[in-house]
C-alpha cells in the first residue's frame, strides 16, 4: 500500500475553515471530558501548485475539538501570519521556508533572508493567552474561541532584539521555541530560543502565571546547532543537548540550500549537555545521538540530574520531495533513553529503557520536572520496522514494558492525555490524537483510555487534514492548561 502517497495527495491542502461544527462520534464519548482540545500542524504540503519539499514547511492551522455535555465541536483555522497573507493576496508563494526555496533557482533566493514564520509546530495556553509557536520566530496569539489570529505576540518587547545594531538587522525579534516547560506546582513558563546573529545564542526565558515574561540567560554558542527541545526540573534546573547537528547558514544565506539542505552531521563528534541551575552553567558529555525531543527530566535524592530523551542514530530525514520528485520521508528510529548526569564525577551515564522505534512523547503534565512513570508516543512494536509509525505505545519508565495499539495501516499523530477528574494515578484519564485512515482516505479524533490505550470513540472530521505535531489540553474548569 502507497501509504505516504495517498496521506500527502488528500492532504495537498485543506482549504476549508469550520466554526465549531458538531461531528459524529462512534462509540461512547466520555461525558467527563469537558474542555477543548487545541492542535497545530502544517494544513498543507502544497502551495499555490508548488510542492513543498519537506514535513515542517506548510502553513500552521489550529484544529480545535470542543468536548461540551457530551458532544464534541470541531473548528479549524489557519494562522493568519504576515507571511501567510502576502502569499494568499499575491496568490504564490514568495518566501523560502524551512526546507523549501521559492521557485526561481539561485538568482531568485540569494540574500533572501525572509524566512516564512509558519507558526505551524505548536500551541499553549498560558497567562490567559493562546500561542501558536514555531520556533524560529515569534509566537502568534490565537482567540481560543474564534481561532483568529489577534497579533504577533513579542511580550511586551521583552522578544525584540536587545543586542548590537547588526544583530538586529539580521534578527530584530528572537525567536521562541515550539516546546516551553510549566511547572505545574507554580504556573510559570520557561522557554527558549537559539538567536543567530554576531554570535549565536541561546536565550533563556522565563513567564510569570500572568504572563510577564523576561530573558533569563543569554548563553554564548560555538555554532547554530540544531536545538529543538529541553528539560526543566522541580528545581528549575534547565538542560539542553547540543548534538554536532548544524546549520552551515552561509550556504541558505547565499541562496544555493534551504536551511534544512544546509545541515551538517558530524557523528565522530559527542554530544554537549548544558545544565543552567540559577544562572550557574555546567557542561557534560556524552556520544552522539539526535533528539528531537525529550519525554521529562527530573532531580533524584542523591543531587544527579535524569534525562529522559528520544535518542535517534542520526538525524532523521523528512523530505517530501527530493530532486527528482521523489519522498524520502521515513519513521524516526527514535528509542527511550535515559541519561543520568552525574554533577560530582562529571559522568553521563546512559540506558536505553525500550527498544520500541517511537516519537512525539506526551507525559501526564502534573509529573512535568517530577519522578514519573508513564509515556505515551506514537511509535511501533519493538522489533517491527515499518517506513513510518502506526502504533499508539505507553511506555513504563519504571519496568520499560510498552503496550503497544497498532493501527497499520492507520497514521497516528502526537497521544494528548486528558486527566480524569480526581484522578487516582498517574494514567488516569484518556489519550485524544489524530488519525489518518488511507483505506477510507479519512481523518478522524481518537479517544481511548490512557491506561489500557483500548479505544472508546472515534470522531470523524468532516474533511481531511495532516494529523499535525504538537498539541495542548485546555479544561473547561482550569483555563491556564
Amino acid at each position: 500500500m502507497r501509504i505516504l502517497e495517498t496521506y500527502l495527495a488528500a492532504n495537498r491542502c485543506a482549504t476549508k475553515e469550520y466554526a465549531w461544527e458538531p461531528i459524529p462520534v462512534e462509540g461512547m464519548l466520555p461525558t467527563e471530558i469537558s474542555g477543548t482540545l487545541y492542535r497545530n500542524g502544517n494544513g498543507r504540503f502544497e502551495h499555490h501548485g508548488v510542492v513543498y519539499k519537506h514535513l515542517f514547511d506548510g502553513d500552521g492551522m489550529v484544529s480545535a475539538f470542543r468536548f461540551e455535555n457530551g458532544q464534541l465541536l470541531y473548528s479549524n483555522r489557519y494562522v493568519r501570519t504576515r507571511e501567510f497573507e502576502a502569499e494568499e493576496k499575491a496568490g504564490r508563494m514568495l518566501f523560502r521556508s524551512f526546507g523549501t526555496n521559492t521557485p526561481g533557482g539561485f538568482f531568485k533566493n540569494a540574500l533572501r533572508l525572509h524566512f516564512k514564520n509558519a507558526a505551524n509546530t505548536s500551541i499553549r495556553y498560558h497567562g490567559g493567552k493562546l500561542l501558536a509557536l514555531w520556533e524560529g520566530g515569534l509566537p502568534h496569539e490565537i482567540d481560543p474561541d474564534t481561532l483568529e489570529t489577534k497579533s504577533r505576540y513579542h511580550y511586551a518587547g521583552a522578544l525584540l532584539n536587545p543586542f548590537s545594531f547588526l544583530d538586529r538587522q539580521i534578527n530584530p525579534e528572537m525567536p521562541f521555541s515550539a516546546h516551553p516547560k510549566i511547572q505545574p506546582d507554580t504556573g510559570e513558563m520557561f522557554n527558549f530560543g537559539t538567536l543567530a546573529g554576531v554570535q549565536q545564542r541561546l536565550m533563556v526565558y522565563r513567564v510569570s502565571p500572568d504572563g510577564q515574561a523576561k530573558v533569563a540567560d543569554a548563553v554564548p554558542m560555538p555554532g547554530v546547532t540544531f536545538t529543538h527541545d529541553f528539560i526543566l526540573t522541580a528545581g528549575n534546573k534547565l538542560v539542553f543537548f547540543f548534538t554536532p547537528v548544524q546549520f552551515e547558514l552561509w550556504k541558505a544565506f547565499l541562496g544555493f540550500q534551504s536551511p534544512v539542505e544546509s545541515i551538517s552531521v558530524q557523528k565522530d563528534k559527542p554530544t554537549s549537555i548544558l545544565l543552567i541551575d540559577n544562572g550557574q552553567r555546567e557542561t557534560f558529555e556524552t556520544d552522539f545521538g539526535f533528539v528531537f525531543h525529550f519525554a521529562n527530566g527530573f532531580e533524584t535524592e542523591t543531587g544527579q540530574i535524569v534525562v529522559d530523551a528520544l535518542t535517534m542514530p542520526d538525524f532523521p530525514d523528512a523530505n517530501l520531495s527530493d530532486a527528482n520528485g521523489a519522498s524520502s520521508l521515513e519513521a524516526p528510529a527514535g528509542k527511550l533513553t535515559r541519561y543520568t548526569i552525574d554533577r560530582q564525577t562529571k559522568q553521563v551515564q546512559k540506558t536505553v529503557l525500550s527498544h520500541c522505534p517511537v516519537e512525539l512523547p506526551y507525559i501526564n503534565q502534573t509529573r512535568v520536572g517530577k519522578p514519573y512513570q508513564y509515556i505515551w508516543c506514537i511509535g511501533d512494536p519493538e522489533g517491527v520496522r515499518r517506513p513510518y509509525l502506526h502504533s499508539i505505545v505507553k511506555i513504563d519508565t519504571h519496568s520499560g514494558h510498552a503496550v503497544v495499539n497498532d493501527l497499520y495501516p492507520n497514521l497516528p499523530g502526537e497521544p494528548v492525555f486528558i486527566p480524569r477528574n480526581n484522578a487516582v494515578g498517574e494514567d488516569d484519564g484518556w489519550l485524544a490524537y489524530m488519525v489518518f485512515d488511507p483505506v477510507a482516505i479519512q481523518t478522524s479524533l481518537h479517544i481511548c483510555d490512557a491506561a489500557t490505550l483500548q479505544t472508546v470513540s472515534i470522531a470523524t472530521l468532516p474533511h481531511n487534514t495532516p494529523v499535525g505535531f504538537h498539541g495542548t489540553w485546555v479544561p473547561s474548569n482550569n483555563p491556564r492548561g
